[in-house]
């Protein structure tokens, strides 16, 4: 057994093939004054993920550890095994898909959370690389105050790779987020509703958007179940920590349920919208001139 850890990093793959080494060489650059272990949930890959991670852990035996199951888990399910290995006072978050891109990334963020107990989880800038078109660009456009309160920050998503926390708050997250989609939005919420948040205005990681990723595939299943997982988790946050934030609470629900709304309407009349329509005629006047070309 290594020295107690100050950080855990958590990395949660499937099907990373492609990404996952450059995601663990960047675990390995980091430069710190403390010992920090990497915690692999490996689930079931049915590419060479697994193969990959195995042999980063045997050239590393003191510093990754993958735990590999029997049966595919799911996303949930995996974090919430990954979370309960981990020894660290604090969690470092990453997709297998991601990388992070400064070797002093961890070491800032340990120094931050240690010099503001107040704050319950620190995040930071990030890349958005999407591999479709070859482009990058911020994920944050602007820049937060450094300390922010639940009103601040309660709607803004993170990037994964950017988020550390501490232990002890995530271990008290409720039962049920085994039985929901969104883990990141009750993350979010939870460790808001127990402290404040800290930005670190630096670009220390890339999150990679993909046709395979996670949140590729939540934008594609933007559907009823999509809507009723999140409405579920802002009613069950909204009771477990008392109605202590109800009002931002209840306003985020009335606006899900108007995305909701809009979603059902736009896919039931999709062919009445005039964008649709003049789709369509441009698509039949290829047509037309395709078979004119053919018997001239």
């Amino acid at each position: 057994m290594t020295a107690q850890p100050l950080v855990s990093v958590r990395v949660v793959t499937y099907n990373h093939e492609r990404w996952i080494a450059q995601c663990l060489e960047g675990i390995l650059m980091q430069r710190t004054t403390f010992p920090y272990e990497v915690i692999v949930g490996e689930d079931c890959s049915t590419d060479r993920t697994r193969e990959i991670v195995l042999a980063y852990a045997e050239r590393h035996p003191d510093t990754i550890r993958v735990l590999p199951p029997e049966a595919n888990l799911g996303h949930q399910r995996n974090s919430f095994r990954v979370q309960q290995a981990c020894r660290g006072k604090y969690h470092a978050m990453l997709e297998g898909d991601d990388y992070w891109i400064d070797p002093l990334k961890l070491q800032k963020q340990a120094d931050f959370m240690e010099a503001h107990p107040e704050v319950s989880l620190c995040f930071h800038n990030a890349l958005i690389l999407n591999e479709r078109h070859a482009a990058t660009r911020l994920f944050f456009e602007a820049p937060f105050k450094e300390i922010l309160g639940f009103a601040d920050a309660y709607q803004t998503s993170l990037p994964t790779a950017s988020v550390m926390a501490r232990s002890e708050i995530l271990a008290t997250q409720p039962e049920w987020r085994l039985r929901i989609w969104c883990g990141d939005l009750l993350f979010r919420l939870w460790c808001l509703h127990h402290g404040k948040f800290g930005y670190m205005d630096r670009l220390m990681s890339v999150y990679r958007r993909h046709a395979k990723g996670v949140e590729s595939g939540k934008r594609r299943g933007a559907h009823e179940s999509y809507f009723d997982d999140v409405l579920f988790t802002l009613r069950e946050f909204d009771q477990a920590t008392r109605f202590a934030h109800t009002d931002l609470i209840q306003l985020e629900m009335a606006r899900m349920k108007g995305d909701q709304l809009r979603h059902h309407a736009g896919r039931g009349y999709a062919l009445l919208r005039p964008q649709h329509v003049v789709a369509r005629l441009r698509e039949y006047a290829r047509w037309i001139r395709q078979r004119r070309n053919l018997y001239n």
